[in-house]
């Protein structure tokens, strides 16, 4: 019996998954679910939903890949992240016909899905880079890009400011995890438990700061000085 259960499971493992695959799973919906309800807030067709749910699914991690000089973009080799995201663009767009009385592109639901990706994605980002072994100032970088850049790229299709640029604690918060989960396991803290902390860490910092408005210091926008007649 151990001899087919062992046969069995080698015949189905297409690829290992890696410690986080769950936490990676997490944010590829979530930040899939931010990507097409934004493009329902917009007002594009079925394409433009499916789209902006797969660039926002993969964009982040597609420039962490680059950056880092790793190669084609681990979702070229592995693409269950695209499926992944086709599928839940599909489900949005599904409720959103389909099912009376459910806003699937109310601003809430798109925060607290962008929240929840930016999360994941920060922590897998920055342990992806550490793996490959690079220093941890970097990977905390990289995880941070890992995190932000599919959200910019959402933004930027849909014709929006980007939030990284007018959100209230939004980077800050993806360093904060970003450096928790390099910093943690360096005080003997468990790796994976340090990666749960962290996305915890960020999700708790970004929701919050929505609901009581923190936010860094900014400038006053000022009105173009027409010249003298």
């Amino acid at each position: 019996m151990a001899l087919v259960t062992t046969a069995l499971v080698s015949a189905l493992a297409v690829d290992p998954v890696p410690p986080f695959a769950v936490i990676e799973l997490l944010g590829t919906v979530a930040f899939a679910v931010s990507g097409a309800t934004v493009a329902v807030r917009a007002g594009m067709d079925w394409l433009g939903v499916a789209v902006l749910a797969v660039v926002t699914a993969i964009g982040g991690g597609s420039i962490r890949d680059a950056l880092a000089g790793q190669g084609p973009a681990r979702w070229i080799t592995a693409p269950r992240p695209v499926v992944v995201a086709l599928v839940t663009a599909v489900v949005v767009i599904a409720l959103a016909h389909r099912v009376p009385g459910v806003q699937v592109d109310s601003w809430p639901a798109v925060v607290v899905a962008d929240a929840a990706g930016l999360a994941a994605f920060t922590i897998t980002g920055t342990q992806l880079s550490t793996d490959a072994g690079i220093g941890a100032p970097v990977a905390v970088l990289l995880g941070v890009v890992t995190g932000t850049g599919g959200g910019i790229l959402r933004d930027v299709l849909a014709g929006q400011r980007p939030l990284i640029l007018t959100a209230d604690i939004y980077a800050l918060a993806a360093l904060c995890g970003a450096v928790c989960v390099t910093a943690l396991p360096r005080w003997h803290v468990d790796t994976g438990a340090a990666r749960w902390v962290a996305v915890v860490l960020v999700l708790a910092l970004r929701l919050v700061a929505v609901r009581r408005q923190w936010s860094l210091p900014r400038f006053r926008p000022q009105e173009p000085q027409r010249p003298a007649a």
